[in-house]
């Protein structure tokens, strides 16, 4: 195995965990978040990411993994992951805040015993 070809499978999992991440962190964000942030719909993120990382399982599936992040659609989905992570999931937490009883942090209530 080449440091190439190493380099190669390691972006491939590196990028496909960026898309698969953003693609599980939009199903758990609720679809009014989108609406309150004036950002495009829930559905479409969710078909955009879904799509994103499906594509290069199935790029990787039909031939190498180290050539499935690299191609045209394998370098847009990671540019629409980002955008993503970066762009619209910081304001959609924001309007969302944090959930109750998640991230363990004290609640404002006290909870019996």
């Amino acid at each position: 195995m080449t440091v190439v070809n190493t380099v190669n499978i390691v972006l491939a999992v590196v990028t496909l965990a960026i898309k698969v991440g953003a693609f599980g962190d939009a199903i758990v964000r609720p679809g009014a978040a989108f609406r309150a942030v004036d950002k495009l719909p829930k559905a479409f993120w969710l078909i955009v990411l879904g799509l994103s990382a499906g594509s290069q399982v199935a790029v990787a599936l039909g031939g190498t993994l180290a050539d499935s992040w690299s191609g045209l659609i394998g370098l847009i989905g990671i540019v629409v992951a980002l955008v993503y992570l970066f762009g619209i999931r910081p304001q959609v937490i924001a309007y969302g805040g944090r959930r109750r009883g998640r991230g363990g942090g004290r609640s404002s209530s006290p909870e019996p015993w």
